[in-house]
């Protein structure tokens, strides 16, 4: 272990924890030469939470509104999957997050 410690000081490298388990990540994501591979397994997995977050916030939205149980899974379906795509092509990269003027 005290060596794996001491390659990540000497390199300036962090760990980063994914669903695949420890990896070593440079600082910039990318080392020089190689390309970054996109990771589809973090990218759904990360997708899935903020899709299952819309899903159940707008159930609970929908109940609080006083909407039929089958309206509001209808809209939280809807909800969900559009946010499980948007997210999935913002991790792509596909669409570009408009960053905030100083």
């Amino acid at each position: 272990m005290s060596k794996c410690l001491e390659h990540v000081r000497e390199t300036n490298q962090y760990p980063r924890l994914t669903v695949k388990g420890l990896i070593v990540q440079s600082p910039k994501g990318v080392s020089d030469g190689q390309k970054q591979r996109f990771d589809w397994c973090d990218a759904v997995v990360d997708a899935a939470i903020i899709s299952g977050v819309t899903f159940f916030s707008t159930l609970g939205g929908g109940a609080v509104a006083g909407i039929s149980a089958v309206h509001t899974v209808e809209a939280a379906t809807v909800a969900a999957f559009s946010q499980f795509f948007v997210f999935l092509a913002l991790k792509r990269g596909l669409i570009q997050a408009k960053q905030a003027q100083p």
